[in-house]
């Protein structure tokens, strides 16, 4: 396994965990499970049949927060955590480039979470204003609101949710640039998106990502200052 990190290893354990059912693990869950799986990455030094919980729980929650930081993992409570579609579809990929066993590619519950995404974009005031030939008009309230910031966030979180909306537009985009056409439903409510409509994602995320750097910037750096 030496052509994964570590980072990676844990994400395979988060994989399956989702694939076991568990839409939402403990940080002790992940521990468990990374060490059930990698033995020999994450032994205690000089007690075998223990797991370093150190040397786990640094890569998601220490200042790093790798896991975190690359929208794989997101934080759903204190020390409760979900897969993102994102960590699934990295995994699976990790896991089946070097032969281990991940639980399967997909899950209904990452689909429900892709349709999430999406609709939570295709709602937003950015989408809409840029689609209207507005994208002038869009502020750096409403590009916060896009990607599903808070003003609370940690960078790492933030990170991650920028890195999770950047895999969320790229698979819309393939499947805009296919010419397809995506129905989900939202809120209760059917949709369609036309393959343009697909592809416009990308285009905001891009221009609002270049148009507000000065902003996220000034928010980093306020943020690692603490």
């Amino acid at each position: 396994m030496a052509d994964l990190t570590k980072a990676e290893k844990i994400l395979i354990a988060a994989k399956r965990l989702d694939a076991k059912g568990h839409a939402v693990f403990s940080a002790e869950d992940l521990v468990v499970e990374a060490f059930r799986i990698f033995p020999a990455d994450f032994a205690l030094k000089g007690y075998p049949e223990y797991p370093d919980n150190n040397s786990i729980l640094t890569l998601l929650m220490g200042k790093d927060a790798r896991l975190i930081v690359s929208g794989w993992v997101e934080k759903t409570g204190t020390k409760k955590y979900r897969l993102t579609t994102k960590g699934a579809h990295d995994a699976a990929a990790l896991a089946d480039g070097v032969g281990v066993e991940h639980g399967g590619t997909t899950t209904s519950r990452s689909s429900r979470q892709t349709e999430e995404a999406l609709g939570h974009l295709f709602t937003s005031d950015a989408f809409q204003k840029l689609r209207d030939g507005d994208a002038e008009g869009i502020t750096f309230h409403q590009f916060c609101r896009f990607l599903g910031l808070a003003a609370p966030d940690t960078w790492q979180k933030i990170q991650g949710k920028i890195q999770a909306t950047r895999h969320v537009v790229d698979e819309a985009r393939k499947l805009g640039e296919a010419g397809q056409n995506l129905r989900l439903n939202f809120r209760g409510a059917n949709h369609t998106y036309a393959p343009d409509d697909l592809m416009t994602l990308k285009t905001v995320f891009d221009t609002l990502g270049a148009r507000f750097k000065r902003e996220m910037d000034a928010w980093e750096r306020k943020l690692r200052a603490r």
